[in-house]
């Protein structure tokens, strides 16, 4: 296979098309590759700016905090309060011993029992009476 002249020239033209166009192709890929370069350099010194400034405003960042409302936490604590001390109010009541002698006590208000006590009564002023003029007359007696 015997290549002619004519033929070969042509693969060398199309050869050296090819390399020509791969050149601008690789030339064009490089332009736009160290656009990019530049982009990315850009967008990190903007980076950084940013990051200063955030640790510019974060150093510098003061947090004012409003006073507390203790409204709410005081009336929970008087409320406790409150019902602990009817809880106590409610409990047993200490006991309180007296000894207390009463011809009509308040608990019973029967008339019957009136008429008992004033008959008891009246029997025992006059056993008295009957014992003291006894008593009187043995001792006039026996002086």
């Amino acid at each position: 296979m015997d290549l002619d002249e004519t033929s070969l020239k042509e693969i060398l033209q199309e050869l050296l098309e090819n390399g020509k166009t791969m050149q601008k192709v690789i030339g064009d890929l490089e332009e736009h590759l160290a656009e990019n370069e530049n982009q990315l350099k850009t967008l990190i010194e903007g980076n950084r700016e940013l990051i200063a400034g955030f640790e510019h405003k974060y150093e510098t960042i003061e947090v004012k905090a409003p006073p507390a409302d203790l409204s709410q936490v005081n009336l929970a604590i008087i409320k406790g309060f409150v019902g602990i001390n009817q809880a106590i109010e409610k409990g047993p009541k200490p006991i309180i011993r007296q000894i207390r002698f009463t011809l009509f006590p308040d608990q019973v208000r029967a008339p019957e029992y009136y008429h008992a006590m004033m008959r008891g009564l009246v029997w025992i002023i006059l056993g008295s009476l009957f014992m003291i003029l006894t008593y009187l007359l043995i001792n006039r007696c026996i002086k």
